[in-house]
């Protein structure tokens, strides 16, 4: 009997939506946090009055969990993106970079991982080019970070090396 009056007196979170997400809202036009919000049991899913709030622009939404931001479209589903200048990153050349499991891949604007996650480092496509590491690792010093080592590769929007691979670091490699 006990038991069964403690477990009443838990406090129970709305639907198992126990991650607080921070997103545009549609309703309120302005920077919201909400803390039931999203689940992760593997992939991340949204609490549909959450979701329903969630401003769209070209069919997606971007919102953050916990420090990392995710793409969302309309229908729930989502992809990890990298955070560039303390927002989710932009698409250039129709590809945002995706970073899971410590590897870094491209997703297109329907949420597609496009280009796998194989890459160590990956800086986000320019002019049709991006310039992408194996090998490297993420240094900072302090607020900004940056990639040391590996080798280093000019990619397409298709994942084709059109430049050989070579030591030296930054955008030179496309050039």
């Amino acid at each position: 009997m006990l038991a069964a009056l403690l477990l009443l007196a838990a406090p129970v979170q709305a639907g198992g939506y126990d991650l607080e997400c921070t997103y545009n809202s549609r309703s309120r036009r302005e920077l919201v946090t909400a803390p039931d919000c999203a689940r992760q049991a593997g992939m991340v899913s949204f609490n549909p009055e959450r979701l329903r709030d969630f401003a769209f622009k070209h069919g997606l939404s971007d919102v953050n969990i916990g420090g990392h931001w995710y793409y969302v479209r309309r229908d729930g589903v989502s992809q990890p993106v990298m955070t560039f200048e303390n927002w989710a990153d932009e698409f250039h050349s129709n590809r945002a970079r995706s970073e899971a499991d410590g590897k870094i891949g491209y997703v297109d604007r329907r949420l597609r991982l496009v280009l796998p996650r194989i890459y160590d480092g990956a800086f986000p496509f320019e002019k049709g080019r991006a310039v992408v590491c194996f090998g490297c690792t993420r240094e900072t010093d302090g607020e900004h970070s940056y990639y040391a080592g590996g080798s280093w590769a000019c990619i397409d929007p298709s994942g084709r090396e059109i430049r050989p691979r070579r030591t030296e670091t930054g955008y030179k490699v496309c050039d």
